[in-house]
């Protein structure tokens, strides 16, 4: 007789935790579209969004820039203009001109990248991980993973900067097909990863009978 226990097995196998915890869940209609609306059924844990630390490199990266190009306006501007026979007010008038609208466009540039990097956030239930990564002003990926197929959760930081501010990258590795989850800018990772570890082992002692 064999004493090996067939849920070892390799092959497919038909989970008994996930069909029940589908069974009582309640489909959520908004015609918004707005995932932070959950089911009625789950507790939010968490609601991450990214730290803000990523902000600041985005705002440097964008004021050196702009300063390059003021630089390059009024340092060679009023070479250009002279060499085509403009006088020196009117040159200067023009590289305001062109510094202004330079300026107006890193502007607008900053508003939408704001507005882009606070969007992305992880939502944590008690019955799933939903991941939403704005990627660009109309490329937007929602994911969403069950607890159950959950394998594994990872949270690093590494270097002086995401040791001092607390943040760093979650690390969401799937069962089956699923993408892996990573989300960046993390802030307090460990304590996020803690939070679905735990929500996970609740969900498994709720519906693995």
């Amino acid at each position: 007789m064999s004493n090996i226990d067939p849920n070892l097995l390799p092959g497919p196998k038909e989970s008994p935790v996930l069909p029940e915890a589908e069974r009582q869940r309640r489909p959520v209609f908004n015609p918004l579209g707005r995932v932070e609306q959950i089911n009625p059924n789950e507790t939010k844990i968490a609601d991450v969004r990214r730290h803000p630390i990523g902000l600041f490199f985005i705002y440097l990266q964008i004021m050196l820039a702009l300063g390059l190009a003021f630089f390059f306006i009024f340092y060679f501007m009023p070479s250009l203009t002279s060499s085509l026979g403009i006088n020196d007010n009117t040159g200067q008038s023009v590289a305001v001109l062109i510094a202004l609208v330079a300026s107006l466009f890193g502007v607008i540039y900053l508003v939408l990248a704001t507005k882009i990097y606070q969007t992305s956030q992880l939502i944590i239930t008690d019955d799933n991980v939903t991941q939403i990564i704005q990627v660009g002003l109309f490329h937007r990926k929602v994911s969403e993973v069950s607890m159950e197929n959950i394998e594994d959760v990872t949270a690093s930081q590494r270097g002086i900067l995401q040791t001092f501010f607390n943040y760093g990258r979650l690390h969401i590795e799937t069962a089956g097909e699923q993408n892996n989850y990573n989300f960046i800018y993390c802030p307090n990772p460990n304590a996020y990863a803690k939070a679905i570890q735990d929500a996970r082992v609740n969900f498994l002692k709720t519906y693995g009978g």
